[in-house]
């Protein structure tokens, strides 16, 4: 028995290894996709001179510059920390962004949570948050708070965040927006999987 027990949970391992890789692999190639359509848009003519000015400003400046642009305020981490914290529709969030890469890294945490006494619940998540990894572009995961018991969510987003981009306000909504999209996407799975047990 204790064997069998072993080989599931090796097996189990492995399949969250392969949807993890997996994931990031997509993850990967749509953010490659969504960088060379707005780079066809740029070649096409069709961002204005206002966007193409600064080409020299780093990640960091141009992600602090646009949350500007679309009315957040945002509050810098302390010492060396790449750090920034910022609120958009009233949710709260954090980057971690530097002049020193291209890329912008995107977290709201915490903003859900299930007790984990509730057995039902805790397996509903988890299948809803595969189902939202699998079409959504933002990153559901879960961490387990032993103090509190409970299982908290957080969605995470890794992109391109550069000059070139013909407009990184709208780009940035939009980004921004497909976090509460995500939260959707997993609150809408774990009802369908309410349903569906309810019928079983």
């Amino acid at each position: 028995m204790d064997t069998i027990f072993i080989y599931v949970f090796l097996f189990l391992v492995v399949v969250g290894i392969m949807l993890s890789v997996w994931n990031d692999w997509k993850a990967e190639k749509r953010r490659q996709a969504e960088f060379e359509q707005l780079k066809a848009l740029k070649a096409s003519g069709k961002a204005t001179e206002s966007q193409t000015v600064n080409t020299n400003i780093g990640t960091r400046d141009l992600f602090l510059d646009t949350l500007t642009k679309i009315g957040c305020q945002y509050e810098l981490g302390e010492g060396e920390d790449d750090r920034i914290f910022f609120k958009y529709q009233g949710e709260n969030f954090f980057a971690d962004a530097s002049n020193d890469s291209k890329f912008l890294h995107l977290w709201d945490t915490n903003w859900g949570h299930i007790k984990l006494y509730d057995i039902d619940e805790l397996s509903r998540l988890r299948k809803a948050i595969n189902v939202s990894n699998l079409n959504m572009s933002v990153t559901t995961i879960y961490t387990i708070d032993e103090e509190e018991k409970s299982m908290n969510v957080h969605c995470k987003m890794t992109t391109v965040f550069i000059p070139e981009i013909p407009s990184p306000e709208e780009l940035l909504r939009v980004i921004l927006d497909n976090f509460f999209n995500t939260h959707q996407k997993v609150a809408t799975e774990m009802n369908k999987l309410r349903v569906k047990e309810e019928r079983m």
